[in-house]
């Protein structure tokens, strides 16, 4: 796979180096860099200050793998029902579609790099992704698995985070390729050293192919009417099957990813098509009716698309 290395600025996330615009109490400070095809964006980095003070709880999910180093600063991460404290140099660690918001910044402030990569980023050619037995390993992670890896136990992933900051940076030659080396580096140390993903255990390779065949067709066709007798057709399985399939294998339920997939697309025709209605957005990506859209754009991003639309809001 030829990946594009784009300079232009992340939508919805960034803004020029030092021109810092508020939104909502943060700041995007600089951006880092993005990795893309021609199917979208991979990986994307970024740098952010949220200023002191109580945040409103707005339970987020997105199918992109966040990984997020506290460079400076305190506060609370709200992770489903658990809480926290935010130290610097610390780690966090959120599947996709895992609902966490900062909901306390302490005095000082709170700055952090934030790294978001879709999923199908790790799939690639044969020998060069996880192991059939980890294909599910960006949707769900192990019961007892700590979304924050302390600043004492994070060294080594805090050192490969950061060369990927650098690689952006400097961008010498080949720099993509040494950022996905970095990558795997890091989710190897996440299995191997902080339980991340239990990947002794039993998984069958065709189960496995399967439902990534089926993510792969759902992120290239989710503006169409899918059904579900339509994607378990295409998988040769009845629809009861592979539905329960899909969330086995995934961790999340189909018609999550399929509104998750649907709402990120529609985030960016909110901050980029400002000639297109809320109406018209839904349809582009795969709502038969707003009603359908704005109950599951609030349930991802915790508010309305109007509201997003009006107040360029950005969520961490």
């Amino acid at each position: 796979m030829y990946y594009n290395i784009s300079r232009k600025f992340f939508i919805n996330y960034i803004i020029i180096f030092a021109n810092y615009i508020t939104i909502w109490g943060i700041k995007l400070i600089n951006e880092l860099g993005e990795i893309s095809t021609s199917g979208g964006v991979l990986l994307k980095m970024w740098e952010v200050i949220v200023p002191s003070g109580s945040r409103p709880l707005v339970r987020h999910s997105h199918i992109r793998f966040e990984i997020t180093l506290i460079t400076a600063g305190s506060g609370i991460y709200t992770v489903g029902d658990k809480k926290y404290a935010i130290k610097p140099y610390e780690i966090f660690v959120f599947a996709s579609n895992e609902q966490h918001c900062v909901t306390e910044v302490g005095k000082d402030g709170l700055k952090m790099i934030n790294l978001h990569f879709e999923p199908r980023y790790l799939w690639g050619r044969s020998f060069d992704r996880l192991s059939n037995v980890n294909t599910n390993f960006c949707f769900q992670h192990s019961p007892n698995f700590e979304n924050c890896i302390p600043a004492d136990r994070a060294r080594q992933i805090r050192g490969l985070f950061t060369s990927a900051a650098e690689e952006f940076s400097k961008k010498e030659p080949e720099y993509a390729l040494k950022i996905k080396s970095l990558l795997n580096m890091i989710i190897v140390a996440l299995i191997r050293d902080f339980g991340y993903f239990d990947s002794t255990l039993p998984e069958s390779k065709d189960k496995n192919r399967i439902i990534r065949k089926a993510t792969e067709y759902i992120d290239t066709h989710f503006q169409e009417n899918l059904t579900l007798e339509s994607l378990a057709r295409l998988s040769s399985l009845t629809p009861n099957y592979f539905s329960s399939l899909f969330r086995k294998v995934s961790g999340i339920k189909l018609w999550d990813y399929i509104n998750s997939r649907r709402i990120e697309a529609a985030m960016q025709l909110l901050k980029n098509e400002s000639n297109l209605n809320i109406i018209e957005i839904a349809s582009k990506c795969g709502f038969n009716n707003t009603a359908n859209f704005n109950k599951a754009f609030k349930k991802t991003v915790g508010i309305t698309p109007g509201e997003y639309r009006l107040n360029d809001n950005i969520i961490i």
